[in-house]
């Protein structure tokens, strides 16, 4: 007997434990030191609890601590769930997808704008394309010359600006200018969104002016025209005319190959869109145009008209 009191044996101590009243504390426990019985009791507790599912007691102490730890904090509110989705409803009151994406293909934003197109450019550009028209309707536009009647002033090619302002706040159309208009009606082709059918010519002579066109050279009131600007003497006669009011007389510079008053007649002031003053291209033509209104500058002379002058007396002899 006392060789079983004094043996450490793992087999009896499952007796011995049960012989003790009460086991003590882990603390007491943890303050002891460890002996060999000891150490066979803790491994067969183990073993017990390992066959009764309840893990080691180590194991049991960790999830006795973590249980009072939740239960302490049994009175504050669950974390809050995931937000559920947004959803709207359209006009029907049948739900629909809100967000970024519009009800169908996704590639719209919440306010019905396309996500690929930036409403800030639209904006942008509508600016500026309302200012550009502005100003062409308003102020001057640019113009292209697609023919050769007002050569060699302007070729094929040349590009200008005409001006909008002058005839609407400073003076009316004026003899030597250079005007873009819309010709008469049923004078050339219709002129469409496209393509507006804009003519320009020189105005030779303005309401109240007689005009003719004899001798391969322009009479106006009967006084003949030296015209620097053309390129040949016009090889047509046209009957003395009266200008009507509110219309003026345009011609081409290349007086033979020009599409202008002397066929179809004077041209309504009220179709004129507005004056050449700039040509812009080639950049070798770079600047305004020449200024040709003063009517007292384009008078013929005698030198001019061609006369043979006098010749010249002998010198007296004594």
């Amino acid at each position: 007997m006392q060789l079983l009191a004094t043996a450490p044996l793992c087999g009896l101590q499952p007796f011995a434990a049960a012989q003790q009243p009460r086991e003590p504390s882990r603390r007491s426990q943890a303050a002891l030191p460890l002996t060999a019985g000891s150490r066979c009791r803790r491994r067969a507790l183990q073993v017990q609890a390992i066959q009764s599912g309840k893990g080691s007691p180590r194991q049991q102490a960790d999830d006795g601590s973590r249980g009072t730890a939740a239960g302490s904090g049994a009175g504050l509110p669950p974390p809050p769930a995931a937000a559920p989705p947004l959803v709207s409803e359209d006009a029907n009151g049948a739900p629909g997808s809100s967000g970024s994406g519009s009800s169908g293909s996704g590639d719209g934003g919440s306010d019905g704008w396309p996500a690929w197109l930036s409403k800030s450019d639209v904006e942008t550009v509508a600016i500026a394309v309302a200012v550009s028209y502005g100003i062409r309707l308003l102020i001057a536009e640019p113009r292209f010359i697609p023919s050769l009647s007002m050569y060699p002033t302007f070729d094929v090619g040349d590009r200008l600006v005409a001006e909008k302002l002058t005839y609407r706040f400073t003076r009316p159309p004026a003899t030597g200018d250079v005007v873009i208009f819309r010709p008469a009606k049923g004078v050339g082709r219709e002129g469409s969104f496209l393509d507006d059918n804009v003519f320009i010519k020189r105005i030779v002579a303005v309401e109240g002016d007689r005009v003719e066109v004899r001798a391969g050279r322009l009479v106006v009131n009967g006084q003949p025209r030296n015209e620097p600007y053309i390129f040949e003497a016009p090889k047509y006669e046209l009957p003395e005319l009266v200008v009507p009011p509110g219309h003026v007389f345009v011609m081409g510079d290349n007086r033979n190959n020009s599409y202008d008053s002397h066929i179809w007649g004077p041209l309504p002031v009220e179709n004129i869109i507005g004056r050449a003053c700039w040509k812009y291209w080639p950049i070798n033509k770079w600047g305004g145009l020449e200024d040709w209104t003063d009517v007292s500058a384009l008078a013929l002379t005698a030198d001019a008209s061609g006369a043979a002058a006098l010749p010249a007396a002998p010198p007296l002899k004594g």
